[in-house]
C-alpha cells in the first residue's frame, strides 16, 4: 500500500502547480496562490514537463501560455481535480460544510444595494466560509486579480469569462416634491426636453441619453443639455432628492426615497429596461466547491428580485 501511494504521489507531482500556472498564465500568481516561492512552483512543473516528455508551456518574459499538449493535459487534469474535491467530500464529517475564502468582485452601488442585503444569509449556512468583496466601479482582470466570481453590469465584451445571466436593471424616472411643483410634472418623454435633467457621464464621457419604451418603440432623450452630471447611479438619485433636477435611475436606488416621499416617480410604465446584469467568472478557471455554492445563491437569489427584470421589453 505504501508503495501504491509513493507512485501516486509520483504521478501526480506537479498537477496542482500547472493548473494554478494555467488558470492564472503567470508562475508568480500561481506561487502565490500556493504560498509557495516562485522558483518552486516553476521546479515542480519543469518536473512534470520532464516526466511527461512535453512542454506544457510557451514562455516569454512577458508571457505565459498553454501549448496544444497543455491545453490538452488542462482540460482531463482540471475534470480529474474536479472529481477529486467532490471525491473527498463525500467523507468529509459534513458534506456539506465548505470553507476557505471566496473572492467577490462588484460595483460599489450596485453590490451594496443588491448583493450585500442576502450575504449574510449564505455566510450563515457556511459559517467556515470566508468572503472578501472588492467594490470595483472598473473592471479587472479577474484571473490576474485572483477574484473568485464578479458580477458585471452591461454588455460583456471578454470572451475569456463565463456569464450567468440575472436579468436587466429596472429603470424609474424620479423627481423631488418641490422639483415637480417648480417645473412641472411631465406626462410623456418628450416633456424631459424642457426639465432640468441629471444625467449620467460614465468613463466613455459620453452623456447617456434616458430611454423610454412605448408600444414596442424605444425613445431616447437626449441630456447633453443636462443641469448635473454624475458618474454614480446612487449620486444622481441624492442630487434627485436635493431638488437638482429629475432622473432616470435603477429603481433599487430610488426605492427608500419613494416609499418615505422624498422622490415622487413619473412616466411610470415608460421605461425601458436599463443594462444587462451578470455573474461571472474565468472560463479557464476550476470552480471550488464554495464558489459554485455562493454562484448558485445568488443566482436563485437575485433572478426573484424585483430590481431585475427578465425582458428588455
Amino acid at each position: 500500500m505504501a508503495g501504491r501511494n509513493r507512485r501516486l504521489q509520483h504521478k501526480t507531482a506537479g498537477i496542482e502547480e500547472f493548473l494554478r500556472v494555467a488558470e492564472a498564465l503567470s508562475f508568480s500568481r500561481a506561487a502565490e496562490s500556493l504560498g509557495q516561492a516562485s522558483s518552486a512552483t516553476s521546479k515542480s512543473v519543469a518536473k512534470l514537463e520532464a516526466r511527461l516528455g512535453v512542454r506544457l508551456f510557451h514562455r516569454t518574459t512577458r508571457s505565459v501560455k498553454l501549448t496544444e499538449e497543455g491545453a490538452l493535459l488542462y482540460a482531463r487534469a482540471s475534470r480529474w481535480a474536479e472529481e477529486l474535491e467532490e471525491m473527498q467530500s463525500v467523507f468529509l464529517q459534513d458534506p456539506e460544510e465548505l470553507g476557505g475564502v471566496i473572492r467577490l468582485e462588484m460595483p460599489a452601488s450596485l453590490g451594496r444595494a443588491l448583493v450585500l442585503p442576502v450575504l449574510g444569509r449564505f455566510l450563515s449556512a457556511h459559517p467556515k466560509l470566508k468572503i472578501e468583496v472588492r467594490m470595483n466601479d472598473h473592471h479587472v482582470n479577474l484571473v490576474a486579480e485572483g477574484v473568485d466570481l464578479a458580477l458585471r453590469v452591461g454588455q460583456l465584451s471578454n470572451d475569456d469569462l463565463v456569464a450567468k445571466p440575472l436579468g436587466v436593471l429596472r429603470q424609474g424616472t424620479y423627481a423631488c416634491p418641490n422639483c415637480l411643483s417648480t417645473f412641472g410634472r411631465p406626462g410623456v418623454p418628450n416633456d424631459l426636453l424642457s426639465h432640468r435633467l441629471i444625467s449620467l457621464v460614465p468613463p466613455s464621457g459620453r452623456h447617456r441619453p434616458m430611454v423610454y419604451c412605448i408600444e414596442g418603440n424605444d425613445i431616447a432623450i437626449d441630456t447633453r443639455g443636462a443641469v448635473a452630471t454624475f458618474t454614480n447611479g446612487e449620486a444622481m438619485v441624492d442630487a434627485a432628492i436635493a431638488g437638482i433636477g429629475i432622473t432616470q435611475a435603477p429603481e433599487i436606488y430610488a426605492r427608500q426615497a419613494v416609499r418615505s416621499g422624498a422622490l415622487i416617480q413619473v412616466l411610470t410604465g415608460q421605461d425601458a429596461p436599463g443594462n444587462p446584469v451578470q455573474l461571472v467568472y474565468p472560463s479557464r478557471r476550476r470552480l471550488p466547491r464554495r464558489v459554485r455554492a455562493l454562484k448558485d445563491f445568488m443566482v436563485d437569489t437575485l433572478l426573484g428580485e424585483s430590481a431585475l427584470c427578465q425582458d428588455r421589453h
